[in-house]
């Protein structure tokens, strides 16, 4: 039987060995135990109470076994009126000694067929066989005897237990593997969980991965001297490097020593050493004293006589960090300062750095006796001939490995790169084909490293927050680093909230990317394999405070720079987002989207028509041809100008995949939450039951019980099914509090609350979420269909996220590449996938949507002809878009004449690139439309809306209307509102203000929303004609395309004429229509 490992339910403290738990139950008095391995909880079989004060494990003769509390244990006695001939409990020290017993004989089964019954077990040489009568003949023989389980002598059989019976049982073994015969013996069978044996699966499956994970030798960077706790671990023990052996033992005499004189960071470590053994010498090992000045040491010369040499390489299983960097043992000294001499005791030896560079001889060191080998003797030092002979020997050695390692930088401030090690240059502007997928992944990965860098160069940490060890090369490791982070506040505080603190003090999760930068400029990618808590210190009671990290490397990462000074290293853990990002890369396998992705292939388009009962009545030509696309096609890509009924089309598919084809669940992702709500709002009249809306944490708060969609949305299903203790809980997070329970309860919690997501995700038909929310649920694995609504919008990398779900058949992309497409800091990441296969020619004819049904057909006809050439057409005329009395004019642009001009000023947020413009002049000429369309007009407030190209002049906008008592005459505050989940920075334009029910938004968060009545401030007004990215067409387009009835735009014409083309064919047009007017009064 493997390992268990037996969890307490009471306090969650998890065990492997049962000695371990047979004392913590004892002295603690908690009371239920899981067994993980087995996924199961000790229970009585009868009444299945699982406290394990009460039950007891009961041996009848050799013929049965059984776990029973102590009042199922009475009842049987008195009614069978025999006692059992042994109990093991845990008052009597024996349950767990004896439980591995109890479950080998529950649970047998015949070898061959999974028989449970009429088992026959026998013990030859080759190993013990377990039959069914029914398998019986092929294994019977003279040489093999087979005991029946009917037989008084099975256990003893089948357990190998030799004790003497003086009383034969009349009990046999109950028929089934769980016990449970019927009848008057019967034992309750246990409950079986249909998923249980996957669970079991899977955590088996972790636990292995983890314990050939930590196996191996490590050794710490150049210049790493903060003392890593020590252990000792090894293939398959399952041990985190970092904990502490009591088993281990060291030598007598020997003392501790920390650097220079004072205390390790850490605490000292005591050095694990074999008895009897000389020290482990190894070729990459940290100096014997941390140098202080902060220089990596100078290199040394070594023994070329024990380079490589099994005698000097380290232990399979130990860390070098147990060695003396931080508190090594040193030989005892006498009085009068001579050592002590001792044949077990370990000698102070010079200890290498990584890769054969090894510290400055102290003069502590050169006094000390080289370590004792098999050999008669060891050359006590080096000569110049040794060190050639030496240099060749690394030399062969280095031609036996991949890549060669280069003699270490003899300074932290002078970095000389290893040969293997290249700075990357990316794409100077977006690529459009790829020739493989590494080739792709890597550009992803450091434009998305760059981002992260930019916006939250906050969570960087250097060399003094953390220890980095390598692992040496004969671990054939060189994929995988160890981190050793203290829990320190300044370093906690940057990733765990103040309300979660008492829950959790790790921050790191497991498949969190982390970056190694070295130099602030080439990084490596890997991901979080295992993160723990350890002690860095040795002892029962000692607390853990350093986490402990296993990176493994991202298969497109080049070799580690385990040369270099940790001075030169930082690390910095991702942001949630790009960690989705980068999972997604790793687990991408379509072979369909690998080929969109790399570019150099068509993509198939099947053009037939279906014969299709399309359930919308009112769908144009173009709308029906889209939705017979995607049937047709596993990729189909539907362009969507203003207007054109993408939402309702999306709802058609929706409704065609559901009824006709029988195809779900569907996932359908958009960048924006308003474009997700505006289908979920479609969904919601018929399809309540099947749909579910995830949001992310932060925007749980938005969506509240009084939203239209709150009845579908999956933070409310999972409250209403929680217990009343748990949904007080929640209720506390809400506000902001620290809940008021402790951590395991936190922890049962949160299992609770992670089931029931689950549960609920998988009997949905329809999921919609943001593309990184969709990447946090774990349960959409069975999704076969992606929709990504407004892909102009979402970045190429986070499109990758719903591509990678393993069982995606479909993709369907909607968007426009002529209006906005994604914002970002990196140049290269605002380039869309929807837009890529439009550009390298590889989706040959897109379907467009050809008519709108938004716009009066004077404020559409520019952008007809100017964006789309002609080939957008007007679904409704001008009757439908006019009011009678309220809109003289669809399109009327007030000239400022150069009296309004801008002001240019700072501004921290990143999308204005450090500086942004207002105009506080126009804001007057504002104020005048807004009353006249309120007052004279009678229009709502919440039928207007604001856009400006500018934060700073939305910023300036809300604050003076707020302070209006004609605009706003209830004095309400204004509301903000950020159609964002995942990013944690302010690097997208995407902050919406509402002031007495009108909107004001940047031109940017604008798409994608549209009004009634839109006002727009031009803001750009100089004597030189500069209008900056204004001039952007798409830009232009988005925000010509917002109004329904009435466009109204405030500027300085001569300006904009001046600083673009594009704006001097506008107004033109504008003159043509007479909807330029220069009145010093609003006249409409």
């Amino acid at each position: 039987m493997a390992s268990e490992t037996y969890t307490c339910l009471t306090c969650s403290e998890k065990f492997t060995e049962s000695l371990q738990i047979q004392k913590h139950l004892s002295s603690t008095r908690h009371k239920s135990v899981r067994l993980e391995n087995l996924d199961e909880t000790l229970e009585c079989e009868e009444c299945s109470d699982n406290n394990i004060h009460q039950l007891t494990i009961v041996r009848y003769g050799f013929s049965d076994m059984s776990l029973l509390c102590q009042s199922c244990l009475d009842k049987d006695n008195q009614k069978t009126g025999e006692s059992p001939s042994a109990s093991y409990s845990l008052s009597n020290g024996a349950f767990f000694g004896k439980l591995p017993q109890y479950l080998k004989f529950r649970d047998i089964e015949c070898m061959d067929c999974g028989e449970d019954s009429r088992l026959y077990v026998a013990n030859p040489s080759e190993g013990q066989l377990i039959i069914c009568r029914k398998c019986l003949p092929k294994y019977e023989s003279d040489k093999v005897k087979f005991i029946s389980e009917d037989s008084d002598t099975f256990l003893s059989e089948l357990l190998g237990i030799k004790e003497v019976i003086f009383k034969k049982s009349s009990r046999k073994r109950k028929v089934g593997k769980k016990g449970g015969k019927g009848g008057k013996m019967g034992r309750r069978p246990r409950k079986v969980d249909p998923e249980a044996e996957a669970r079991r699966e899977h955590y088996l499956k972790t636990k292995k991965t983890a314990s050939d994970l930590k196996s191996g030798t490590t050794v710490k960077a150049i210049g790493s001297t903060r003392a890593t706790p020590s252990s000792k671990s090894g293939p398959g023990n399952g041990k985190p490097t970092g904990k502490f052996n009591p088993k281990a033992k060291t030598p007598q005499g020997s003392g501790k020593s920390t650097p220079m004189g004072g205390k390790s960071p850490f605490g000292s470590e005591k050095s694990t050493p074999k008895v009897g053994k000389s020290p482990a010498i190894s070729r990459s090992q940290t100096p014997l004293i941390p140098n202080m000045s902060g220089k990596p040491p100078a290199k040394s010369q070594s023994n070329p006589k024990n380079n490589g040499s099994k005698q000097n390489a380290p232990a399979k299983g130990k860390t070098t960090e147990d060695k003396k960097d931080a508190g090594s043992k040193a030989p005892a000294e006498k009085k009068d300062g001579s050592k002590k001499k001792d044949g077990k005791s370990k000698p102070d030896t010079k200890k290498t750095v990584a890769n054969g560079a090894k510290s400055p001889p102290s003069k502590t060191e050169g006094r000390q006796k080289p370590p004792k080998s098999d050999k008669p003797k060891a050359a006590p030092k080096q000569n110049a001939k040794d060190t050639k002979q030496s240099k060749a020997d690394k030399k062969s050695d280095d031609k036996k490995s991949k890549s060669s390692t280069p003699v270490p930088s003899e300074t932290s401030g002078d970095l000389v790169l290893p040969s293997y090690i290249t700075k990357f240059h990316p794409s100077p502007k977006p690529k459009l084909t790829y020739d493989s997928l590494n080739e792709y992944f890597k550009e992803i990965s450091f434009n998305v490293f760059l981002e992260d860098q930019l916006t939250n160069e906050l969570n960087i940490l250097d060399s003094s927050n953390f220890t980095i060890s390598w692992y040496e090369d004969q671990d054939k490791k060189n994929n995988q680093y160890q981190l050793h982070i203290p829990m320190d506040p300044d370093v906690t505080d940057k990733f765990v909230s103040h309300k979660l603190k008492k829950f959790k003090k790790n921050p790191f999760l497991v498949d969190q990317t982390i970056f190694l930068i070295l130099n602030d400029e080439i990084m490596w990618s890997g991901y979080i394999a295992t993160a723990d808590e350890v002690a860095s210190k040795k002892g029962r009671r000692v607390k853990k405070d350093v986490i402990e990290l296993i990176i493994v490397l991202h298969p497109w990462t080049q070799p580690l720079p385990r040369t270099v000074h940790v001075s030169n290293l930082k690390i910095l853990p991702a942001s949630q987002p790009v960690s989705r990002v980068l999972n997604a890369m790793k687990t991408l396998n379509n072979a369909s989207f690998t080929k969109m992705i790399l570019g150099k292939e068509p993509i198939r388009q099947i053009d037939f028509r279906n014969f299709i009962k399309f359930q919308g009545q009112s769908l144009n030509d173009s709308q029906k041809k889209g939705v017979q696309s995607v049937l047709n096609n596993s990729i189909t890509v539907l362009q969507g100008p203003p207007g054109t009924g993408k939402t309702s089309t999306i709802y058609e598919i929706i409704l065609q995949l559901l009824n006709s084809l029988n195809t779900y669940p569907i996932l359908v992702v958009a960048a924006s939450n308003i474009a997700i709500d505006n289908i979920a709002e479609k969904l919601m009249t018929n399809h309540e039951k099947d749909i579910l809306r995830i949001t992310a944490g932060e925007k749980e708060r938005d969506y509240n019980r009084s939203h239209p969609l709150a009845s579908i949305c999956l933070h409310h299903k999972i409250y209403d099914a929680m217990p009343m203790r748990y949904q007080q809980v929640m209720d506390e997070m809400k506000r902001g509090m620290a809940p008021t329970i402790g951590a395991t309860s936190y922890k049962k919690f949160a299992q609770e609350r992670f089931f029931l997501s689950n549960q609920i995700v998988t009997q949905a038909k329809v999921v919609l979420a943001t593309p990184v929310v969709a990447g946090g649920i774990k349960s959409l694995n069975n999704v076969r269909v992606v929709i990504i609504d407004e892909a102009t919008q979402s970045s190429e990398p986070t499109t990758l996220i719903p591509l990678a779900l393993p069982s995606v058949e479909k993709l369907v992309l909607v968007g426009d590449q002529k209006q906005l497409s994604c914002f970002s800091l990196i140049p290269n990441l605002s380039l869309s996938l929807f837009e890529r296969v439009l550009l390298n020619g590889t989706y040959k004819t897109p379907h467009m949507l050809d008519t709108q049904y938004r716009m009066h057909p004077d404020i559409s006809e520019f952008s007809r002809n100017r964006f789309y050439g002609g080939l957008l057409k007007d679904g409704i005329d001008a009757s439908a878009r006019h009011i009678e009395g309220v809109t003289s004019s669809p399109l009327y642009f007030w000239d400022t004449k150069g009296n309004a001009r801008e002001q240019s000023v700072r501004n921290f947020l990143r999308e204005d690139r450090g500086y942004t413009y207002t105009n506080r002049d126009e804001i007057a000429y504002i104020k005048q439309v807004i009353r006249t369309l309120i007052i004279t007009k009678g229009v709502r407030r919440d039928q207007i809306g604001i856009v400006t190209p500018y934060s700073g002049q939305r910023d300036l906008i809300s604050s003076m209307l707020v302070k209006d008592d004609v605009i706003n005459p209830s004095n309400e505050q204004m509301k903000t509102e950020v159609d964002i989940d995942d990013l944690k920075n302010d690097s997208k334009p995407v902050t919406i203000h509402i002031v007495s029910g009108i909107m004001i938004a940047s031109i940017d968060a604008f798409q994608g929303r549209e009004k009634d009545f839109m006002i727009m401030s031009c803001v750009r007004s100089n004597t030189n004609g500069v209008i900056g990215f204004l001039r952007d067409e798409r830009r232009l387009n988005v925000a010509l395309t917002r109004a329904k009835y009435a466009l109204i735009m405030i500027g300085d014409v001569e300006c904009l004429k001046r600083g673009d083309k594009l704006w001097k064919d506008y107004l033109e047009y504008l003159e043509s229509k007479k909807a330029i007017h220069d009145d010093d009064v609003f006249v409409y």
